[in-house]
């Protein structure tokens, strides 16, 4: 049973929480106006903060062969993106670039390299709200809430289930090529907040992969010092629930709360419709096979006849939303050869891989099979 814990002291949360669990709060945190900022998709959908990744450059320049013009030019990217750390760069144009990198210059494990020594900074405000909170758990929390600021195509994740917690981020928006990079990467910059957060010795118990073994694991091994479990059904650390009550040195309520009123007048000023804002919280409510309609009414703040209501002037309806959201994501797992269909039936909530291929079969007019077959062309 996943379970959430909150202690308030003097109205600031002190929290211990998995992301499902997050949304059955939210009517509880009306003081501090979340509900309106929860993972809201911007004008760059589909992308996510150049910092995180701006070193991509800089290794290209220490181990390639190539000019990085030549080598950013045949990847699609615009070597100026990687000027200012605050421009913005679409996923797909990430795992292109990682992918050509690996190639270019021979190193398998590229992202791992590039986010292993990113440095927490290169996060932004993210990080700035997050030394300011009381513990680690509360601090992912505000990262997790106003993650949109970075990034607009993944979902962080935190589960806590048996004194056990896994921080994860799946991404649901369309990676061609790379995807596995991706991942690696995204796990070595979780990791980094987490030893950020709990000190350089912090290490999880295990690091879970959805990709196959690669052929050199000791760069994973030598950065994460854990146990490695390559084929796993997602892509998350692990480690014990303790970690999120963990102290950090500098809170300051009234720091934080200042970042936050930044942070919301921000993301107000990113011009969310209703149909957007209603994307962005439906996805990993159907990941975490919890989506109804009571839920993401009382996150956009509304009646769920009212939702219904608006959603009938937009010509469409909740269930619709959902089916296009699950054929966003069917596509994105799709396209990893790596996944069976039984997981992404599974991950969809379907009760069975033939009631998943009839879907699909009706929103695309193939079988899942034959869309990974045609895909690949």
């Amino acid at each position: 049973m996943i379970h959430l814990r909150l202690d308030i002291v003097e109205q600031y949360y002190y929290i211990v929480l998995t992301f499902s669990d997050i949304l059955k709060f939210m009517s509880q945190l009306e003081k501090r106006n979340i509900q309106e900022h929860y993972l809201p998709y911007g004008q760059a959908f589909e992308s996510v903060r150049v910092g995180p990744v701006i070193a991509i450059t800089a290794f290209l320049e220490q181990y390639a062969n190539e000019p990085v013009e030549q080598i950013l030019a045949e990847a699609g990217v615009d070597l100026e993106l990687f000027e200012n750390p605050e421009n913005s760069i679409s996923f797909d144009s990430v795992g292109r670039l990682l992918d050509l990198s690996a190639k270019k210059t021979g190193i398998s494990h590229f992202g791992l390299l590039v986010a292993e020594n990113a440095e927490t900074r290169t996060l932004g405000d993210l990080i700035k709200l997050a030394k300011y909170a009381p513990n680690a758990g509360s601090a992912l929390y505000s990262m997790i809430v106003h993650v949109c600021i970075n990034d607009r195509g993944g979902v962080p994740t935190l589960h806590v289930n048996k004194g056990i917690a896994r921080l994860g981020y799946p991404i649901f928006v369309p990676v061609q090529k790379g995807i596995r990079l991706v991942y690696s990467a995204s796990l070595a910059i979780m990791c980094n907040i987490m030893r950020a957060l709990c000190g350089e010795s912090w290490a999880p118990s295990e690091v879970l992969f959805s990709h196959s073994r690669p052929a050199d694991i000791k760069p994973y091994q030598a950065f994460f010092q854990a146990p490695l479990i390559f084929e796993a059904d997602e892509d998350a650390l692990v480690f014990p629930e303790h970690w999120l009550f963990h102290a950090l040195p500098n809170p300051d309520k009234s720091q934080h709360d200042k970042t936050v009123d930044r942070l919301n007048t921000i993301e107000a000023g990113m011009g969310i419709d209703l149909l957007e804002e209603m994307r962005s919280v439906i996805r990993p409510l159907i990941v975490s096979q919890s989506c109804k309609i009571e839920q993401v009414a009382g996150i956009l703040s509304m009646h769920p006849r009212t939702l219904n209501r608006r959603l009938k002037e937009l010509n469409t309806s909740f269930r619709e939303i959902i089916g296009e959201m699950r054929y966003e994501i069917a596509k994105q797992m799709l396209r990893d050869e790596g996944i069976s269909i039984l997981k992404i039936s599974n991950t969809l909530a379907y009760s069975d891989p033939s009631e998943f291929t009839r879907a699909f079969k009706r929103w695309s007019g193939m079988t899942p099979s034959a869309w990974r077959m045609q895909s690949r062309q």
